[in-house]
């Protein structure tokens, strides 16, 4: 039951509606925050401390992880999917978690809860990278489309390089100046990532749930059906009767 409300046409288009409106709330961040973020220098994190991010950054991130939890109930289209469905679904997790724990404002500076949002929120990402290099290997064996195999392959490269990236500057920010532009492989890697995340659901809709086939109903041995009424008291079907009206004449004819 389960699964097949996950499988239907409804949860497909809400998995697709979450990440365009996860997309739509970073887009309008950027356009509506540019003053009071630096785009190049400032983790996406930051537009939740300043309005319209403080409403539209939770909302955002939450639409991605419903995203991710329909896909852990519907699958990806790939046999043998259970690691991938567990991982889909502890993204989902480690989403919500990034969603309620804000990060911390230079005052307060990186205090529990911030903690709390950038690992969740990191664990997040490595959880979708690897979800990528799975479904990229074997999306051949599935058989799956051209396009979907060269986009979770590009993904998959395009998010470790990244996420390494952000690493690095976010730890590291002296190697290269990287903290200067640590902002822009981040704001990458959830680009992809939510094309990732499209991909795999669009993928889904190649698979359609069997629509359960009527089967005819068998009486009992011993059971009268009406079709049995309906021959006579012999309880012989209408067809069955005509052949033994039509013997009768023959051997009264034998017999004469």
């Amino acid at each position: 039951m389960t699964h097949t409300l996950f499988r239907s046409r409804a949860a497909e288009v809400t998995a697709m509606a979450a990440v365009a409106a996860s997309q739509a709330g970073f887009a309008v961040m950027h356009l509506t925050q540019f003053h009071q973020v630096n785009t190049v220098a400032t983790p996406v994190s930051s537009y939740a401390l300043t309005w319209p991010g403080i409403v539209l950054f939770p909302v955002s991130v939450l639409s991605l992880a419903l995203a991710c939890a329909i896909l852990a109930g519907r699958g990806v289209g790939l046999a043998r999917e259970g690691l991938i469905r567990f991982l889909l679904g502890s993204t989902a997790v480690m989403l919500l978690c990034a969603a309620i724990f804000r990060t911390g404002t230079p005052e307060s500076g990186l205090t529990w809860w911030a903690q709390i949002h950038r690992y969740t929120a990191g664990a997040a990402f490595v959880l979708l990278t690897v979800v990528a290099a799975l479904c990229a290997a074997r999306m051949k064996e599935a058989d799956a489309p051209d396009w979907v195999r060269r986009g979770t392959w590009w993904a998959t490269a395009l998010a470790a390089s990244m996420f390494l990236t952000t690493t690095v500057n976010t730890f590291l920010p002296k190697v290269l100046d990287g903290g200067d532009w640590r902002g822009i492989p981040q704001r990458v890697l959830l680009v992809v990532l939510s094309a990732l995340v499209w991909i795999l659901i669009a993928n889904t809709s190649r698979a359609t749930i069997p629509a359960p086939t009527a089967t005819p109903a068998t009486a009992p041995v011993g059971t009268a059906t009406p079709a049995m009424a309906s021959g006579g008291a012999s309880g012989l079907v209408p067809a069955q009767a005509a052949s033994v009206a039509d013997a009768v004449p023959a051997l009264a004819g034998t017999r004469s």
